[in-house]
């Protein structure tokens, strides 16, 4: 596992566009196991204003941060904490209610990639200055088209689209007694939940890594550690 700090940077290069978002929604009435919030809200009426980017806490680690693991498509686990930017809950556009969702990590079991499309999309140029024929290069890059599926503690699952949401994922110390061995351990690895995702020309589909899924809990934690007794 070692150098994934730089495949997660990587990863952040090479996932394409992050496409605009539909105005923000009035905020949602509470339903079974999921809290939903206006983006923003946070922390207690009195309390002095936090830095949203901050760990905040000793070690580099919020404390609302879960144990789990990001798994590559590659096939590659990243344990670590997961955790977004303070005061911030991964927003979902639920395919089937059509609307906005706001759910905080903690509230979450799993997420997993959908792939709606994926393929090779050819490279195309105008003919000449001040033509508008275009002729195919004989180039092409990958690109794919990615839904996610929610599965919260309670079951209840959200299917939609995430328009660039960033996970932060604080590795494991030698300190914490489950060791990978990498240089990246103690160290903060950013992923992003992308809609869509595009690659370098002359590149395959193969080659364009992409998050497969993320495990939280106590249990996927030490699967992917090893820790577990």
């Amino acid at each position: 596992m070692k150098g994934w700090g730089g495949l997660a940077a990587g990863l952040l290069l090479i996932t394409g566009l992050v496409w605009a978002g539909e105005p923000e929604p009035p905020a949602i009435s509470p339903t079974g196991d999921i809290t939903f919030v206006e983006e923003g809200q946070g922390g207690e009426v009195g309390e002095e204003p936090v830095n949203p980017f901050a760990a905040g806490e000793k070690g580099g680690v919020r404390k609302d941060a879960v144990p789990g693991y990001v798994e590559l498509s590659t096939g590659a686990k990243v344990p670590g904490r997961l955790f977004t930017t303070r005061a911030k809950r991964v927003k979902i556009f639920n395919l089937q209610k059509e609307v906005y969702e706001y759910v905080p990590v903690p509230a979450i079991r799993k997420i997993e990639t959908v792939i709606e499309w994926e393929r090779m999309e050819k490279e195309w140029r105008f003919k000449e200055a001040g033509s508008s024929e275009k002729v195919y290069t004989g180039r092409s890059y990958p690109a794919r088209k990615f839904a996610y599926r929610l599965t919260l503690l309670g079951g209840h699952t959200i299917t939609g689209h995430i328009l660039g949401q960033p996970l932060y994922l604080a590795r494991p110390s030698r300190a914490s007694g489950s060791s990978d061995g990498s240089n990246d351990e103690g160290k903060t690895d950013r992923f992003v939940l992308h809609d869509r995702q595009k690659g370098p020309m002359d590149t395959t589909l193969k080659d364009l890594v992409y998050i497969r899924s993320v495990t939280l809990g106590r249990e996927a934690y030490e699967e992917a550690t090893g820790s577990a007794k």
